[in-house]
Parts: C-alpha cells; sequence; structure tokens
C-alpha cells in the first residue's frame, strides 16, 4: 500500500489495490462564548444567557407584521401536505413523470396527525429560530423507525461535539442540574446520518428508543452551532426597534393634549352681557351655566353628528363703531404628523418583509402613497409573489423531509420520493381559478 505523509509523519492519503482513502482533518468549529456542562457532557449556549429562543419569541410575539409574514412562510412551506410517488421517466420538456404509490401504510402515516404535527412544528423551529431538531422513535427491536418527531427547539441545546442533544424545558429561568428531569438523546453523524444510523443497526445498537436526526438548520448560516433565522437582519439593523416605537409614539401622542384642534378666544365683555351677576342667586349658579353653555359648545364643534354643519355666533357695534362681544375661532394645525409616521411604519413592515423574501404585495403591506405605493398588491402581484414564495421554500421543503425519507429508507421502501401539493391562483383566461401541481 502506498502511503503519503506530511511533514509530521501523519498519514494523509493511501492507496492500496482494492482500496483509497484519506485522513480527515477536524474544521475549525466557531468560537464558542459560552458553555455549560451537564452530567460531564459540555453542551453549547445558545445566545445570550443561553435564553435566545426564549427572546425571539417575545420579539415576534410584540411585532405583529414580523409574526404575520412568519406565520405566511410556514403556510407556504407547508402547501396542502405532501404525496409519496416514484419517478417513472421525464417527458419531452425533462419533466419528472410521476407514478402514485398505494401503500395503505405508508398514505396513512402521511396523512395522520403524527406526521401533520412534525411537519408544521418543524417549519415552525426552522422559520422562526433558524434551527429545528427531528428525533426518530423506534420500536422495541430497533428495527424500525416508528415516527419521526420533534423536539421544541426552545428547550434543545447541542453537545460542543455534536453528539449529544439535551432537551430541558427551564434554560430561560436556569441551567439543569443532576436531579432535574432532562433528556439527554444521541445524535447521528451531521456529516452522514444515513451511514451512521446503518451502522448502529448493523452492529446491534438500536434496541428501542430515540435518537435524533442532525439539527436541520436554516442554510445561509454560517453558524457551525445555532444558526440565525432571516428575520434577524431586519432586528440587527434596527426595523424592528422602529415598528415598535410608531404605535407606542402615537399612543402616547393622543393620550397627551397633543389632538387640540380649535383656539377660541373669547372677550371678557361677553360674559357679562350673557350671564349677567344680578340674575343668579350666587358664584356658584353662575359658574354652572356657563359650564353647561360652554359643554354644548364644545360639542357644536366636534360631534360627529354636527359635521358640515354652519355655526352662528353674534356680536354687537358700539358706539364709537367697534365690535364687541366677538369671538375669535381658529382652527390648529396637528403637530402629530401622523401622515409621515405612518409612512414610516410602512418601510419598516416592508422590510422586515423584505428580510423573509415576503413580497409585501402579497400580505397587503402597501401605502396608497409614498415610495411604498407599489405595493399596493394588484391580483398579479398576489399570484407572482405567492408562486415566487413557493418556489423559494424549495430548500426548506426538502431539509424537513430529510429524516422523513430516512426513516421510509430504514423500514425498507425503496425509490419513493415524497412531493409537496401546491395550489396556486390562476388567471381569469385559464377558466379556472386555481390550479394544482406537485414539487
Amino acid at each position: 500500500m502506498e502511503i503519503l505523509f506530511d511533514n509530521n509523519g501523519t498519514p494523509k492519503m493511501f492507496k492500496g489495490k482494492t482500496v483509497f482513502g484519506s485522513t480527515l482533518s477536524k474544521p475549525l468549529k466557531e468560537k464558542l462564548y459560552d458553555t455549560f456542562s451537564y452530567k460531564k457532557v459540555e453542551y453549547a449556549s445558545w445566545g445570550d444567557n443561553n435564553c435566545y429562543p426564549d427572546d425571539a419569541e417575545r420579539t415576534i410575539e410584540c411585532t405583529s407584521v414580523l409574526k404575520t409574514g412568519l406565520n405566511y412562510k410556514v403556510r407556504c412551506c407547508y402547501g396542502q401536505g405532501v404525496v409519496p410517488v416514484q419517478v417513472v421517466g421525464f417527458d419531452e420538456q425533462n419533466n419528472e413523470v410521476f407514478k402514485p404509490v398505494a401503500d395503505a401504510d405508508l398514505l396513512t402515516y402521511l396523512r395522520g396527525m403524527v406526521f401533520r404535527n412534525y411537519h408544521g412544528a418543524a417549519f415552525r423551529d426552522l422559520i422562526k429560530f433558524g434551527n429545528c431538531f427531528p428525533v426518530f422513535v423506534f420500536n422495541n427491536a430497533g428495527d424500525k423507525i416508528v415516527r419521526v418527531q420533534l423536539k421544541n427547539a426552545r428547550h434543545c441545546r447541542m453537545g460542543v461535539e455534536k453528539s449529544k442533544l439535551l432537551v430541558y424545558g427551564d434554560f430561560k429561568y436556569s441551567m439543569p442540574s443532576e436531579d432535574d428531569r432532562t433528556l439527554v438523546i444521541d445524535m447521528l453523524d451531521e456529516d452522514d446520518p444515513v451511514y451512521d444510523l446503518n451502522w448502529r443497526r448493523d452492529t446491534g445498537r438500536l434496541n428501542g428508543g430515540v435518537i435524533a436526526f442532525p439539527r436541520i438548520k436554516n442554510y445561509f448560516s454560517n453558524n457551525d452551532y445555532y444558526a440565525t433565522p432571516d428575520w434577524k437582519s431586519a432586528q440587527e439593523s434596527g426595523w424592528i426597534d422602529i415598528a415598535h416605537k410608531i404605535p407606542k409614539f402615537l399612543n402616547k401622542a393622543y393620550e397627551n393634549a397633543m389632538s387640540l384642534m380649535w383656539h377660541i378666544q373669547i372677550p371678557a365683555t361677553y360674559w357679562e352681557k350673557q350671564f349677567p351677576k344680578t340674575e343668579y342667586k350666587n358664584v356658584e349658579e353662575r359658574k354652572s351655566m356657563i359650564q353647561d353653555y360652554m359643554d354644548k359648545f364644545e360639542k357644536e364643534l366636534t360631534d360627529t353628528k354636527n359635521a358640515n354643519k354652519s355655526l352662528v355666533t353674534q356680536y354687537y357695534i358700539d358706539e364709537s363703531g367697534k365690535k364687541n362681544g366677538e369671538w375669535i375661532i381658529s382652527r390648529l394645525d396637528s403637530t402629530i404628523k401622523a401622515e409621515e409616521r405612518l409612512s414610516t411604519s410602512a418601510a419598516a413592515n416592508s422590510e422586515i418583509l423584505f428580510s423573509l423574501m415576503v413580497n409585501p404585495s402579497v400580505l397587503g403591506a402597501g401605502m396608497p402613497g409614498g415610495p411604498y405605493s407599489g405595493n399596493a398588491g394588484s391580483g398579479s402581484d398576489i399570484r407572482e409573489g405567492l408562486l415566487v414564495s413557493m418556489i423559494l421554500s424549495n430548500i426548506e421543503k426538502q431539509a424537513v423531509l430529510d429524516p422523513v425519507e430516512l426513516m421510509l429508507q430504514f423500514n425498507g421502501y425503496k425509490n419513493i420520493d415524497l412531493k409537496y401539493r401546491n395550489i396556486t391562483l390562476a388567471t381569469l383566461d385559464s377558466g379556472r381559478n386555481t390550479q394544482e401541481s406537485l414539487s
């Protein structure tokens, strides 16, 4: 056998009559700013104080457009469920030709609650937090995978060596201790889970219980441990903070006296002429009459029932020819500038949706004027935005199905492809409102 050594005498490559191989070097991993230990195993903390999922959940819950955009992406990825097929060839346009698979057990599983729970929850965690953690559940003999289920990402942390998954429900408030109820699950090899699973079966290492599939992460993140979600960029750039501040500003503006509309100037001589002191028993009675009079006058100015009505006041001219008793009523300009604030709010909403690669017109996130007026959302914009969303979500769709397809292979199903059922909006000239396709 020929062996190629490096300068330190470590074999780098080797070649024999029937084999060829190389020595794998351990890749450099990102710097871990914090770890914690549980039963002598080191785990990687997730975010500041090991609470990133909880912090992210709080941000999502108080940002309406972000929550709606994430919900839209999850629903768009989920589609109308999946169907099992076999690819039997290609047509003249190089499109795949499918043959349906009518296996009763397989169809029951794919249409059942167990698969739906995994399917929806996987997209939820992957899109909200950038990571999801599937787990295989075996029968007692360890020769069949009963189901794929998902562990809530908020409660999951990975070992530094990525060989263990720790599931603990209270990371927000404390670190797990030896006495806490926690679940530690072995994780399959991240680079080749298929080989690892088959090797464990062939060497008798599967005897029931559970084993974790390598965590599925946002493919666009280069983090070695916990990937960041797409919307993180909108948070880092400050757009989510702006989306929070606009409604707070408007609420505070209306709570304070910033919405005065009228300035009324009344001459002192008017009160003596209209409410002579000699006609009242005491000062309090006169004050009460003036109060009632002014309340009725204010209602004339502000009540919606009096919109577009005319307002009549009177005055007299004294001996010198000057107006006496004349009221001056001036309309005040609003200091709130609500239009500018709403325009800024629309910009923040659009930027947040852009970070999710969601076309704002699909969700009607547009303004009738200004720089974002193009997001009004015509029928064509909505159709194209929806179609683009489904196309761009293919990476997430396939990643979420990887554990399911591995389960089918392990259980003896051969050459089975899982395809998503998609219903898209059609144009009027097609003679129908929707059309269905597989992807």
